[in-house]
């Protein structure tokens, strides 16, 4: 008969509570991301239909379009701050690492993007747009998160100085202009989506700081009702947890319809 090898009662709880800390989602920050995608998606809606020129708009209705961003980012830095309390258990090292390839998975979805702009857009490609930003900061944001609250007064020179470099106008940039934040002063001439480090990963680490406050040690630190049981929350939450997804395809299908719409037009 075999003997039964068992784990210390020690392991078997912190990998317990481990299992549990991963399990939480807050349905807040579910909700935000969905407000967020349905949002951006309604202004790229909006971006085609002016693109294909189906409906001319002003350039004034896009005048709010970087809020959806920033709300975007600061959730990413919360997000980053609540996934490595739920690893609490796995050392820095392991935590980094992860951090890491989630970094690369998100920069390669980017990459995947710049590829099909250059393909379909190539008057306007890609270089560096949001995907490729959010990405590479969970990266860079690796060393900071041990600065936990304190990163609010990072971010605010990073955004500031991302702001002022924003101003300067650089001709023929390299890429690693293009990535830092100096570029030309037509740079939305030549790309349909830009995203610079600076100042957008002071942003990501403004949220780093803002989840240090707002979810210390992956709690919530502030009370909020039950959302659960009502089912339109329910399905705004599932819109929030596959914001990714929505991302990645929701501008190919618009297209389609709209360039569908366009080849009926003409044949009617």
């Amino acid at each position: 008969m075999g003997s039964v090898v068992v784990a210390p009662l020690s392991t078997l709880q912190k990998y317990t509570k481990h299992a549990a800390r991963h399990a939480v989602r807050f349905i807040e920050l579910d909700l935000l991301r969905a407000v967020a995608i349905l949002f951006m998606v309604f202004l790229h809606v909006l971006w085609d239909l002016d693109y294909f020129g189906i409906f001319p708009l002003n350039r004034g209705v896009y005048q709010f379009q970087n809020l959806v961003p920033a709300l975007f980012f600061i959730l990413v830095g919360i997000c980053l701050v609540i996934t490595t309390r739920k690893r609490s258990p796995f050392s820095p090292d392991k935590q980094g690492r992860h951090l890491f390839y989630r970094g690369l998975w998100i920069l390669g979805f980017g990459m995947i993007i710049t590829v099909v702009t250059m393909i379909f857009l190539p008057d306007r490609p890609i270089f560096f747009g949001v995907l490729h930003c959010i990405g590479l900061s969970i990266i860079l944001c690796i060393p900071f998160l041990k600065f936990k609250a304190y990163n609010a007064i990072i971010a605010i020179g990073i955004i500031i100085f991302g702001l002022g470099i924003g101003t300067v106008s650089v001709n023929n940039p390299t890429l690693v202009h293009l990535i830092v934040g100096f570029h030309p002063g037509n740079m939305f001439s030549m790309t349909i989506d830009y995203f610079p480090l600076l100042p957008w990963f002071g942003v990501i680490l403004f949220g780093v700081a803002l989840g240090n406050v707002l979810y210390k040690d992956g709690k919530r630190q502030f009370p909020f009702p039950d959302l659960s049981k009502y089912k339109p929350v329910g399905f705004f939450s599932w819109i929030g947890k596959h914001s990714l997804a929505i991302y990645l395809i929701h501008q190919p299908i618009i297209a389609g319809i709209l360039e569908g719409y366009l080849f009926l037009s003409k044949i009617i």
